[in-house]
Order: C-alpha cells, then structure tokens, then sequence
C-alpha cells in the first residue's frame, strides 16, 4: 500500500500545477505549508491599488507632462502573472499623455537567460505583448555608469530606462537568500544592472557579506542605495499565494510600498515549524519542494533557505531531498551557472562549504527533467539523485540510514516558506 500527498510543481509549464508523491503507507508523514491567504485579488482590486499608491501621488499625475516611460518587469523564473496590473499602469499614463510608441516593456533579467515571445504571453499577456515595445535587459551592453555605492559597488544600469521620464517596476516579494526579501529596488540590481554590478552584488553574497532570509540585510541596503541614485518613479510590490495568485498588491515608493508588501508576506508565507529538543522525535526525511521557482535547476539553491531555518527539527543523520518539476533543465545563469562564468567558481566553492557543514546528513534530488550532469554541475558529485522519486527512497544509500517507519517532513513551497 501506498499514501500520496499532492504537491505544487512545474510553475508556467504545468497544466494543472501539481503532481502526487508516493510514499509507502507505514511512513509518518506531515506537510508544513504556508499560511496563505483565503482571498485573491481580483482585477479590479489590482486597478484600484495602483490608482491609490502608498505615500505618492498617483501615477498618472507623476507622468503628467512627460514624455517617454519604461516599464521593468520580473522574468519568468519569478511566479505571478503580471497582466492585469500592466495593463492598469498604461491606462494610467494614457491618461497622463504618454502615447503607446514612448513606452518600453523591459525584461529585468539580470543574469537570466533572455525572455521569448512564448514567456512574455504568459508573464505580462498577450494585450500587452501585442502592442507595446518590450525588450530584454543587456548585462554587457546598453549601459550607463553612475560612479559606486557607499559600499563601493560600481554602478552600471540599463541605458533606456535610465534614459526614460517615468520609471515604473512590477515585481514579486518573496523571501530572498541574499536581500532578505525580492521585490522593491531588487528589480533594478540586480534585475537592470550591468554585469560588473552584478558580480560585485553577487560575490558579496557568496562571502557572506551581509545576507538573510527574511529582514532587512546590509546588501538590501547597497541595493536600495543603487535603486535610489538609478532612480524609481514608482514600484508595484506583489505577494504570491501558494497557487500563484495575487494575494495583496502594494504600489508607491519603491521602499515604503516595499515594506508594506513585507508585513503582508509574512502572515502569508509563515509556516509554523516544531522545535524539537530530543533527537528520536526529530524528522528522518525533509523535503523541501522548489516550486514556485521551479522553472530551471538554476533556480534550486534556494532550497537551502527553508533547510538552514527548519535544520533543528531534523534529525543529524537526516535525508535532505529537494524536489524540482525544472521543465527547462539546468537553465542559465552567466554568473553563477555557467562553466566559466566570473563567479562559477566561487559558487561551487561556497556549495562545497555547504555540504561539508552539513556534512551528517545525506543529499539528494528529484527531478523528473534533468540528468546526472545537471546535478554535479550545480551541486556536489555527493548529491544523490534520481528522475523517479519512488526509485530514490529506494536507493541503498537513503534505505539504509532510514528506521523502519520513518517521520517526514514536506515543505511543498520551500522557496517561500518564513518561519
């Protein structure tokens, strides 16, 4: 006999977004999910918190009397759809006066691989996609430099926003292993930002200058500082539900709405984690699911942000398993992902530090669209993996370690989870 338990997985791929886990039926298994919200917005809540910003006037009386506007949007390794409030946001400079040839859609895909034309129809729509202007975001060219932040971050930003009279983000507030949250100026660096700002803002991370999960860290602060001498006329701050939906929407300055948008994610993300002192009643399995940035393998090391906040609950000898739909493989990512690229090293350094810290416990992934080759190129060659989830619980290496009727702990939405 068999038990399953349904989880979100394969975000903007999977129709419907969800798959089943087997496990066998004398497994003790308990989900720990976010908190959520029982209402989603709908498109007429959307138009109205953008027509009612915090702590500014409306859009449409900033853009009065100017001429251009760009619009930066998050890509599509990033969950909500963006549509409806797009589509708000031309309403509003429409009304100010700027006509549809002066305005430019722009990918923030910082070091992402560029959107296509099939991306763009699901993150922003095709009323959007039909009619405006939209280009990605060049980490090498198109650039302006601004001088270096306080902190000493060279500034290098995308030229045409730069260039625009109105300056206009949408983006996803969402716990973040570097900026404690995503979301506000995060859409600027890293989002538009040339790859020198990158590194700089990247590497820091690696060396563990001024990281967390869930507040406000130092390198939230360079960002926010970068944000501020790039310029933001006006940010649009999204929290998303487990299954994608808009949960609340916060609009205005690029940090008040910022931390308005933080309040609410952390009602919704919250999850309550047990503290467990004795060894014996701790978990023998987490498994932490990726969704919902579950698009590329690229994407998975956030995996460790809910693992390092919920590693107390489980037991020193545990099985660590991270589960990933990943429908476009490794994915891209020219700083970080990419044999050569100039902080590959770096990060394979910093995973090994990782993994040795955690040296006890046993690693492993699932993922039904990946190979071998993908896992060791991300992880270490320790991270045992399988693209069948019941064949890797049965491989020796778990079966071995595990008691005879072993407590598991799920975490279907990992990546957003607060404790």
């Amino acid at each position: 006999m068999v038990k399953t338990i349904e989880i979100p997985w394969g975000a903007w791929y999977n129709i419907p977004e969800s798959v089943d886990l087997e496990f066998p039926d004398s497994w003790d298994i308990e989900v720990f999910r976010m908190k959520g919200s029982n209402t989603y917005l709908t498109k007429e809540e959307v138009a109205n918190a953008i027509k009612n910003p915090n702590g500014m006037p409306p859009l449409h009386d900033i853009a009065k009397g100017k001429k251009t506007a760009t619009i930066v949007f998050e890509d599509i390794s990033r969950p909500t759809k963006c549509e409806p409030i797009c589509q708000e946001i031309v309403t509003q400079l429409s009304a100010a006066g700027i006509q549809d040839e002066n305005i430019t859609f722009i990918a923030a895909i910082g070091s992402h691989r560029p959107m296509n034309r099939f991306d763009l129809l699901k993150k922003i729509g095709k009323s959007i996609v039909d009619r405006f202007n939209i280009e990605n975001h060049h980490p090498y060219q198109n650039l302006v430099e601004l001088g270096k932040s306080d902190r000493g971050t060279p500034i290098f930003v995308n030229k045409t926003y730069y260039d625009a009279d109105v300056k206009i983000a949408i983006s996803t507030v969402i716990p973040h292993p570097l900026a404690g949250f995503g979301g506000g100026a995060k859409i600027i660096l890293p989002g538009i930002s040339g790859i020198e700002t990158l590194a700089a803002n990247h590497k820091a991370a690696l060396e563990g200058k001024g990281v967390g999960v869930g507040f406000i860290t130092e390198l939230r602060e360079d960002i926010e500082e970068v944000c501020q001498r790039v310029g933001l006329d006006f940010s649009v701050n999204i929290i998303a539900a487990e299954n994608r939906e808009m949960a609340g929407i916060f609009a205005g300055d690029f940090i008040d709405a910022h931390r308005k948008a933080i309040e609410l994610g952390k009602e919704v993300y919250g999850t309550n984690i047990p503290k467990i002192k004795e060894e014996q009643k701790k978990f023998d399995i987490g498994i932490f699911n990726l969704f919902p940035e579950d698009t590329e393998l690229s994407q998975s090391s956030k995996g460790t942000n809910l693992f390092l906040q919920a590693e107390n609950m489980l037991k020193e000898e545990a099985v660590v398993i991270f589960t990933t739909a990943s429908p476009e493989g490794r994915g891209y990512h020219s700083l970080l992902g990419e044999t050569g690229a100039l902080l590959y090293d770096e990060w394979k350094e910093a995973e090994e530090i990782f993994m040795e810290f955690c040296e006890d416990k046993t690693f492993a992934l699932f993922s039904p669209n990946l190979n071998r080759s993908d896992i060791t190129h991300y992880w270490s060659k320790d991270m045992l993996f399988h693209q069948s989830f019941p064949k890797l619980l049965r491989m020796d290496q778990i079966q071995n370690i595990l008691p005879d009727h072993p407590k598991v702990a799920i975490f279907p939405t990992s990546i957003q989870l607060l404790v």
